[in-house]
């Protein structure tokens, strides 16, 4: 029995890859799809990136002789949404002209003489106007910045107006050094400061589980997951097309058993799948740098299962639809409508409520889930269980109906 299944299982899979046009459904067109819709959803950060480590560039010139002005830089790269890169003030609008910052910061010669006399002064911002989502958060960040280094020399100087009250510098204390010293002490208390926010873990929770995958972390596995829905699904009309053309009627009748038969062929319907997704991962990483967590053994077990749920999908199809017709148009409906739902366009975390409860009625929101839980939040092996746990019931049920309705004639 299990070799006539495997002679079957070698026969659908050389049919299968026979064809040029398959290479580029299965490979080509999801890799295109990838990079457009990652690129498409990739957030606020630049290059579509996820939704964590997001970092903006800002292009800065000081011309300051002073401290303050190396002070403010210093606190501006102690931001962890921004990298400073260090121009001239002559570079400074080509730097952004040409996209190598989203935004640019000109620090002026008489920063740090301005500041301690508690004059006013103006700090010229480079921006691009058609690039507003990437310079409103950089420009934030410039302003939190510059409020840190007014906060710490206001207290300076109000501390060097006391000293100097007290006659310190008549008695031999340098007023820059200590002015500069002031300055530091202050910078250094925002590091720890005195007061902080406990945020109420009943009202909210912020750890991995609330991260929103984007960019080519979303695209990477929704893609491959409907286009590899797509692949097996067509295992139906395949069925259905043999049925209609009385192959398999004519193989009832040489000595193979009708449980090698169907054996024969979701094996080859599953590892086809499998093979796909397993190309889809390699050239994603390669090509996309795209993280698939640090768990192969999660990987794994999630490609597994989901390809047996698609698969018993697939055999409840062809014994549901009569004719190739209806097959292929059910097929389509079925695939788009459970990507859509299921979260393989765009994360479930950001559709309406009755949505995702909707979503969960679809195999792919729980292969989702699982794909997710290794890519983003960098989970394994048992953090999966749950998602597996759901896809091997859909696979039940669809295969329980898919037997117990399909006919060979």
């Amino acid at each position: 029995m299990f070799k006539n299944a495997l002679d079957i299982t070698k026969l659908y899979l050389k049919t299968t890859y026979n064809e040029r046009g398959v290479l580029i459904f299965q490979l080509i067109m999801p890799l295109v799809f990838i990079f457009l819709i990652g690129q498409a959803i990739g957030g606020f950060g630049p290059g579509g990136s996820s939704s964590t480590n997001v970092t903006w560039t800002l292009a800065v010139a000081n011309e300051d002789a002073g401290d303050l002005g190396a002070a403010l830089v210093d606190t501006l790269a102690a931001d962890p949404t921004l990298e400073i890169m260090a121009v001239s003030a002559d570079d400074m609008a080509a730097t952004v002209e040409n996209e190598e910052a989203e935004a640019g910061l000109l620090i002026p010669a008489n920063f740090s003489d301005e500041l301690q006399t508690g004059n006013s002064l103006t700090l010229d911002f480079y921006s691009d106007p058609d690039n507003v989502q990437f310079v409103q958060p950089v420009e934030q960040a410039v302003l939190g910045g510059m409020s840190q280094l007014t906060g710490s020399v206001s207290s300076a100087v109000i501390s060097r107006d006391v000293a100097a009250e007290l006659g310190l510098f008549e008695l031999g204390v340098d007023e820059a050094d200590y002015f500069a010293t002031a300055v530091a002490d202050a910078q250094s208390k925002w590091e720890a400061p005195p007061v902080t926010i406990q945020v109420n873990e009943d009202e909210i929770v912020v750890d991995n589980n609330n991260i929103i995958p984007q960019g080519l972390n979303q695209s990477s596995p929704g893609m491959m997951a409907m286009f590899a829905t797509f692949g097996m699904i067509g295992g139906a009309a395949v069925l259905i097309q043999e049925r209609q053309s009385g192959t398999l009627r004519r193989l009832l009748v040489m000595p193979i058993t009708k449980a090698s038969i169907l054996v024969g062929k979701l094996l080859g319907i599953m590892l086809a799948g499998v093979l796909q997704m397993s190309l889809l991962i390699v050239v994603s990483t390669l090509v996309f740098d795209v993280p698939w967590g640090n768990s192969p053994g999660a990987l794994v077990l999630m490609i597994l299962t989901f390809a047996l749920a698609i698969t018993s999908l697939s055999m409840m199809m062809a014994a549901l639809t009569k004719t190739l017709a209806q097959a292929n148009a059910l097929g389509t409906v079925i695939v788009l409508s459970i990507s859509a739902l299921g979260g393989a366009w765009w994360p479930l975390d950001i559709v309406p409520g009755w949505m995702q409860s909707v979503g969960r009625l679809s195999p792919m929101s729980w292969a989702m889930d699982g794909f997710q839980d290794i890519i983003t939040r960098g989970l394994g092996v048992t953090a999966v269980l749950p998602e597996v746990g759901v896809l091997l019931a859909f696979a039940a049920v669809f295969m329980f109906v898919g037997i117990w309705r399909f006919r060979y004639e």
